[in-house]
């Protein structure tokens, strides 16, 4: 009873939307797909701004180099985001759209975590540039680790710089919502916030799953050679056929199922994104950081590097 409740409460429309933004071009990319959410589901709008005045403590070069705190400095920067702040709200509010911001004090991913958890966020609306491997691991990413940590769903809006395809004048994406599952109840923990998503942006839904064939030893004894065994992966595609129909029936009308078979599943999941013209992809994560994600990989981390379409995430609590 408790989870049919808690399941009923994920999927009524949202409420409170929370954006994310820092001044730059790639966090104000966020903004119209946010605004479109809020005006269809009439959703109240909350930007959040972190202020973080060690980002603004110059160093004073010499033997050793010394961190001198400047209050006027950092003043004057605090003013320039409450104004950044301001003048957004303004501006949304012309369009009709409700929103109010507030300046957050404290580094940048902690502080949007407890602001998230304040405002009992339904959905978080955020760009990414969407780095990978090292590159990610070296440089940091305020998106990978506030989604190791935040409780609510994530919308991710490609950045400029990516490949991505530019968004319709509604601001939300066109095409299908897909949804990857693999028959696993962490993964089904993404079907209601995809719905609500799908149904608060006017999109229609698209399910699917990948089999991976597995390779068996021609051997009594050992693996000389190895060959997928066809019997085997008939069988596999077929039962990831019929649980992807069971769990489109309990979708929205028109929602649709399709098994792909692929070695990589990443890939696949990018390719079917691309036949079907997906305008969006909706996954599960578990939300690893650091080097456990580099050591143990992630599809959904894989996907959301290489894939040019934007995508709702949700990191289910363990």
């Amino acid at each position: 009873m408790a989870e049919t409740g808690a399941r009923a409460q994920v999927e009524a429309m949202y409420r409170t939307l929370l954006v994310p933004i820092d001044g730059s071009a790639d966090s104000a990319r966020a903004l119209p797909a946010a605004a479109a959410l809020a005006r269809r589901s009439g959703a109240r709008l909350h930007l959040a701004l972190v202020h973080d005045p060690s980002a603004f403590i110059p160093f004073v070069p010499g033997e050793v180099s010394v961190p001198v705190y400047d209050a006027e400095v950092e003043r004057e920067f605090r003013q320039r985001d409450d104004r950044l702040l301001r003048d957004t709200v303004a501006s949304l509010a012309a369009e009709g759209v409700a929103a109010e911001g507030t300046l957050l004090d404290g580094t940048v991913v902690e502080a949007l975590v407890e602001h998230a958890r304040a405002i009992a966020a339904d959905l978080v609306v955020m760009a990414t540039h969407g780095r990978g491997g090292f590159t990610r691991l070296r440089l940091g990413s305020v998106t990978t680790a506030f989604l190791h940590h935040t409780p609510a769903p994530v919308f991710l809006v490609r950045s400029a710089a990516e490949d991505a395809p530019a968004a319709p004048p509604s601001g939300l994406p066109a095409g299908p919502l897909l949804v990857t599952l693999d028959g696993s109840p962490f993964a089904e923990a993404i079907l209601p916030h995809a719905r609500t998503f799908a149904e608060a942006a006017g999109m229609g839904m698209a399910l699917m799953g990948v089999v991976v064939p597995h390779a068996v030893p021609m051997a009594p004894f050992g693996a000389e050679a190895l060959l997928a065994d066809p019997s085997v992966l008939e069988a596999e595609e077929e039962g990831l056929a019929r649980y992807l129909a069971r769990m489109a029936a309990t979708g929205p009308a028109g929602t649709t199922a399709h098994a792909v078979t692929d070695m990589a599943v990443a890939r696949a999941i990018i390719d079917e994104a691309a036949r079907q013209r997906a305008g969006a992809l909706a996954i599960a994560t578990h939300g690893r950081g650091g080097l456990k994600r580099l050591v143990l990989g992630s599809v959904a981390d894989e996907v959301l590097t290489h894939s040019p379409i934007p995508m709702l995430v949700y990191r289910p609590s363990a």
